[in-house]
């Protein structure tokens, strides 16, 4: 046992995390929490949006994005990202170089990459052991309907993804172990992934596992709506406040950033909210896109939900595909997103009981896991072996 001062063991943690919507900070965000309980040192690498909720809780630096999201006519357009991301693409070498040298100015113990390569690349040429975070290690599904796509950009994505698979120590699946895995149709069927991969359970805020008080401005009977700052949530918020006169007796919450001069008086709409958790777990159901972090807070709260995925985003069809097939929701799709089915869709929920009594399973279920903890023992046992002796 060394007591030397300057041999005491030190955990420096940098995560590199993608930025493009809520829920890879959201969950790096749990997990990071538990690592600064424990006396470790947390930097979180980020860009947009998601840095700026990051630098409330936790140092920050801001990294160059790797990739774009972009939509038309409401729906994800991969070719368009694709096509905009290229200039990320030939400067891939200076990301990876902007990464090296924030471990090295860190002095970094341990990495964790959620939705990024680069630092997967850097991490590996600086000798550090690295934890890819992940809901998704197969790619192979967003290039099904185009084969000229496939073997145009398909292989060398899906190469490059299977590369950082390969050089990180650990890849932590934050979900139910199968046969019950929200994400299973994302996750690659390679056993060279495979035998990386770790179900941690659920990770989220600890504040999704406790009891929270009720929340202020909102009274029950509610229906919480959660929305992306993406313009592909636009025709969810605009369809929801289309029927809500249909549920006189019920409010309506919507956390959107989205602008509506014809708001039903049962409705109120807020702009993005930082800490949903209590709003999540007073309402009689929510109503979600399929992000898989927003997802496992629904499960953990054990709440009913209707679940929109984002037309053309393939991860999200399949991962509101997998809860309607393990009894935890009922599902809409943009092709037949309409008034009268969506009223039809929200009854149900309200009225038909083995929804919540489905989703309280998985509640307990995910709290016995406690996901976040694990995560980040994980990573703490990681971070010891570089300094052990």
């Amino acid at each position: 046992m060394k007591n030397e001062s300057k041999n005491v063991m030190v955990h420096n943690i940098y995560f590199s995390i993608c930025g493009e919507g809520y829920g890879h900070s959201s969950r790096d965000m749990a997990v990071a929490a538990k690592l600064k309980s424990a006396g470790a040192n947390v930097l979180m690498g980020s860009y947009g949006y998601a840095l700026d909720r990051l630098k409330k809780s936790f140092d920050c630096i801001e990294i160059e994005k790797e990739f774009e999201m972009t939509a038309k006519d409401g729906a994800f357009d991969l070719k368009a990202t694709i096509s905009q991301s290229t200039n990320s693409v030939f400067h891939y070498s200076g990301i990876i170089s902007q990464e090296k040298k924030i471990m090295k100015d860190f002095s970094a113990t341990c990495v964790v990459a959620d939705g990024r390569g680069a630092s997967v690349f850097a991490a590996f040429k600086l000798g550090l052991p690295c934890i890819i975070i992940s809901n998704q290690t197969s790619i192979e599904s967003f290039f099904k309907e185009s084969k000229f796509l496939l073997n145009l950009v398909g292989k060398p994505v899906d190469l490059t993804l299977k590369t950082t698979m390969a050089l990180a120590e650990e890849v932590l699946i934050p979900d139910f172990a199968p046969p019950h895995t929200v994400c299973l149709n994302t996750l690659s069927k390679s056993p060279h992934v495979m035998k990386k991969q770790r179900f941690v359970g659920p990770v989220v805020s600890a504040k999704y596992e406790t009891s929270q008080p009720e929340p202020a401005g909102i009274k029950s009977p509610f229906v919480l709506t959660i929305l992306s700052g993406h313009s592909f949530s636009l025709p969810i918020f605009n369809g929801i406040l289309k029927i809500a006169d249909s549920f006189p007796e019920i409010k309506f919450l919507v956390f959107a950033k989205f602008k509506n001069d014809n708001i039903p008086k049962n409705t109120t709409v807020v702009g993005f909210c930082e800490d949903p958790s209590p709003y999540m777990a007073e309402a009689q159901l929510v109503i979600a896109q399929a992000g898989h972090s927003t997802a496992m807070e629904i499960l953990t709260l054990g709440k009913p939900a209707l679940i929109i995925p984002i037309k053309g985003q393939i991860e999200q069809e399949y991962n509101a595909k997998r809860m309607k097939e393990l009894g935890m929701c009922e599902t809409l799709d943009y092709e037949s997103f309409n008034g009268e089915i969506l009223c039809e869709k929200i009854n149900l929920l309200l009225n038909d009981k083995k929804y919540k009594e489905k989703a309280m399973q998985y509640s307990e279920n995910a709290r016995e896991m406690k996901g976040s903890q694990r995560a980040a023992d994980i990573i703490l046992e990681l971070s010891k072996r570089i300094q052990s002796y």
